[in-house]
C-alpha cells in the first residue's frame, strides 16, 4: 500500500541521490487527482544541519524561479523530521538515462536544441534579482544530463538547484559532479555564470559524441582531470560549426568562454537556423518528441496507476492530523491553499428586536425562545454553556410590578443580549475563531419594555408595545491573507494564537502588528500592516532576503 506524507501520497521511488530520495506522488482533493514528484531528505541526513540548510536553500531558490525551462517547485514542508519538496512531474525521461539507452550520438540539430533550452533556463536564473533589485548571482553548479528532463511532448526542463551558489557564498568546498565541473569549480576558486556555460558545453559534447568528455570512473582521477580541464579527443563526423561552439564553451580559462549563457544561446540559434535551412526537418521540439517516443517505446510510465500500490520499501511517516482522503496534513507547508485554511467570517451583531425585549415580560416564554434560538452544539462547544445559561437567566427574570395607590414602581434587572455564533463541528478550531458578542445593559430600552398598563382591576398583563430600537453600527471585518516566503509561523497583535502561513483571517480595518517566526532559518520579524475599510488584503512577507 502507498504511504502518506502530509497532503501527498507517495506511490513509488523514482531516484535516490546523495542526500535525497525522489518519489512519484499524487494528491487527491475534491475528486481531482494531481500527479507530482516529492523529493525528501534521506533519513540518514534528516537531522544534519548542513544538509538541511542545502535543502532549505533549494526550496528558497526553486520556488523563486518561474520559467518554462525550469521544473517548478510549488511546495516545501516538514512533518516532524521529514523534510520534503513537491514539484511538477515531467512526463518523460531525463537526458542521462536517454543517452545511456540510445548508446549513440544525437542528431546535431536535436543536441543543439536541448543545449539551447538549457541556456535559456540558465540565462533566466543567472539574471534573477531580489525584490530590491539586487542581482542574486545564482550559479547552478550541477548541470548534468541527469538534471536535464525531456518530456514526451518535446519540452526541455532543468532541475535540481539544490547546490546552487549565490553571490557572496563561500566556494571553498568542492560541490557538484566532477565529470561536468569547470576547472575553477574543481579547484575551489570563485565561480560565476561561465562555470554553468562550461557544464552545458560538456553536456552538449556528450550528446554529439555519445561519450563523456571525462571518461574516468574513479573520483580522484576525475577531479584531477576537472582541475586541469583535460578532455578526450573529438570523434570524427561532428559538424565543425557546432564543434567550435563547444570548444569555446569548454575553454579552460573563463575569460576565453562565452561571457554568459545568452551569448552561447545566440550561437546555438544561428547553428540551428543554418542546419534547418540546409536539411529540411521538423521543428526541433517535435523531432525531440519523436526521438524519445522511438527510444522508449513501450516503456512510458504516464498511464494511470491503481489506487493500491505496493509500498513496503517506503518508510512510514507520522500523521499530523486528518486531511482529504490520504490521511494526514502537512504541519509546515509553504503553499497550503487559502481555501484549506481560510477561517469563516465571524457572525455579525444583530440589533435588539421587539421580540427580544418583549421576552423579558414572561419567564416561560423567554426560556422557550432562548432554547429555540440557541446554536446547535458541536463536540467542542461546551465552552459556550456558561454564557448561554447566563443569557437564559437574564431573559427569564420576571419584572416585579407593584400595583398600588397612584404609584407604579418597576424593579428591573439589567438585560444582557447575547448572540452565540453557530459552531461548525467539522472545523475543530471554529470555536476558537468565534467570539461571544455581548451588549451592555440598556436602561432606556428596559423602561419602555416594561411600561405598566393603566390601573385596572381586570388588567392582568402589560399591553404597551416596546419601541423599535435603532440598529447599532457594525464594523465590517475584512479578509486578510497572511503569507511568507519561505513558510513561517505568525501571531497577530497581542493574540497569542499561533498561525501558519498561508492563512486567511478576519481583521478589523486599521493597523495590526504581525509577528513572523521561521525556526529553520532562525528568522523573526515584526511588521505593521494596515487593513483598508473597503477591500480585502493579501500580505506576503519575504523572510529569505
Amino acid at each position: 500500500m502507498s504511504r502518506a506524507l502530509g497532503r501527498y501520497e507517495l506511490l513509488r521511488p523514482l531516484a535516490r541521490g546523495g542526500m535525497a530520495e525522489v518519489y512519484l506522488a499524487r494528491r487527491r482533493a475534491a475528486g481531482v487527482e494531481k500527479w507530482l514528484v516529492v523529493k525528501r531528505i534521506r533519513a540518514a541526513f534528516a537531522n544534519d544541519v548542513r544538509f538541511l540548510d542545502l535543502f532549505v536553500r533549494e526550496a528558497r531558490l526553486s520556488m523563486s524561479l518561474a520559467h518554462q525551462n525550469i521544473v517548478p517547485v510549488f511546495d516545501f514542508g516538514r512533518i516532524d523530521d521529514q523534510v520534503f519538496l513537491a514539484m511538477e512531474r515531467i512526463e518523460g525521461k531525463d537526458l542521462g538515462a536517454s543517452l545511456e539507452r540510445a548508446a549513440a550520438a544525437l542528431p546535431p540539430l536535436l543536441a543543439a536544441f536541448i543545449a539551447s533550452e538549457c541556456c535559456q533556463a540558465l540565462d533566466y536564473a543567472h539574471h534573477r534579482k531580489s525584490p530590491d533589485g539586487t542581482a542574486l548571482g545564482i550559479v547552478h553548479r550541477d548541470v548534468t544530463p541527469r538534471n536535464v528532463l525531456l518530456s514526451w511532448s518535446g519540452e526541455v526542463k532543468l532541475t535540481d538547484f539544490g547546490i546552487a551558489a549565490l553571490a557572496g557564498d563561500a566556494t571553498t568546498k568542492l560541490v557538484g559532479t566532477p565529470a561536468y565541473m569547470a576547472p575553477e569549480q574543481a579547484r575551489g576558486e570563485p565561480i560565476d555564470a561561465r562555470s554553468d556555460v562550461y557544464a552545458v558545453g560538456l553536456v552538449l559534447r556528450e550528446m554529439l559524441t555519445a561519450q563523456r568528455a571525462r571518461p574516468q570512473t574513479e573520483r580522484g582521477p576525475m577531479i584531477e582531470a576537472a582541475m586541469t580541464g583535460a578532455l578526450v579527443a573529438w570523434r570524427a563526423g561532428v559538424p565543425p560549426a557546432i564543434v567550435a561552439i563547444v570548444d569555446r564553451a569548454t575553454a579552460i580559462s573563463p575569460a576565453d568562454r562565452f561571457p554568459d549563457a545568452r551569448s552561447m544561446l545566440a550561437e546555438l540559434d544561428d547553428f540551428m537556423l543554418a542546419e534547418r535551412a540546409a536539411h529540411k526537418s521538423e521543428a526541433p521540439a517535435r523531432a525531440l518528441a519523436a526521438w524519445l517516443a522511438d527510444l522508449w517505446v513501450g516503456e512510458r510510465d504516464d498511464r494511470g496507476i491503481d489506487g493500491e500500490v505496493a509500498g513496503d520499501h517506503l518508510v512510514s511517516f507520522l500523521d499530523d492530523g486528518p486531511l482529504d482522503v490520504v490521511g494526514t496534513g502537512t504541519q509546515r507547508s509553504l503553499l497550503a491553499t487559502a481555501g484549506d485554511d481560510e477561517s469563516p467570517a465571524p457572525p455579525r451583531k444583530k440589533p435588539v428586536t421587539e421580540e427580544a425585549l418583549a421576552a423579558t415580560q414572561v419567564a416561560g416564554q423567554a426560556s422557550t425562545d432562548a432554547a429555540a434560538t440557541t446554536a446547535p452544539m458541536g463536540r467542542r462547544t461546551t465552552r459556550w454553556l456558561a454564557p448561554m445559561l447566563l443569557v437564559v437567566s437574564a431573559l427569564g427574570v420576571v419584572a416585579v410590578i407593584k400595583l398600588g395607590g397612584g404609584d407604579r414602581t418597576v424593579e428591573k434587572p439589567p438585560v444582557v443580549v447575547a448572540h452565540a455564533p453557530a459552531i461548525d463541528a467539522a472545523r475543530p478550531d471554529a470555536a476558537s475563531d468565534a467570539s461571544l458578542l455581548i451588549d451592555a445593559p440598556i436602561d432606556a430600552a428596559i423602561d419602555a419594555a416594561v411600561a405598566v398598563a393603566p390601573r385596572d382591576a381586570a388588567a392582568t398583563k402589560l399591553n404597551t408595545a416596546p419601541p423599535k430600537l435603532p440598529d447599532k453600527p457594525v464594523v465590517a471585518l475584512r479578509k486578510v491573507t497572511i503569507n511568507a516566503t519561505p513558510w513561517a509561523y505568525f501571531t497577530v497583535d497581542n493574540d497569542p494564537t499561533q498561525h501558519e502561513t498561508m492563512k486567511t483571517l478576519q481583521l478589523a480595518p486599521g493597523k495590526h502588528r504581525i509577528q513572523f517566526s521561521n525556526p529553520v532559518l532562525k528568522v523573526e520579524r515584526t511588521v505593521t500592516i494596515e487593513v483598508p475599510e473597503d477591500r480585502d488584503l493579501a500580505h506576503v512577507e519575504r523572510l529569505g532576503n
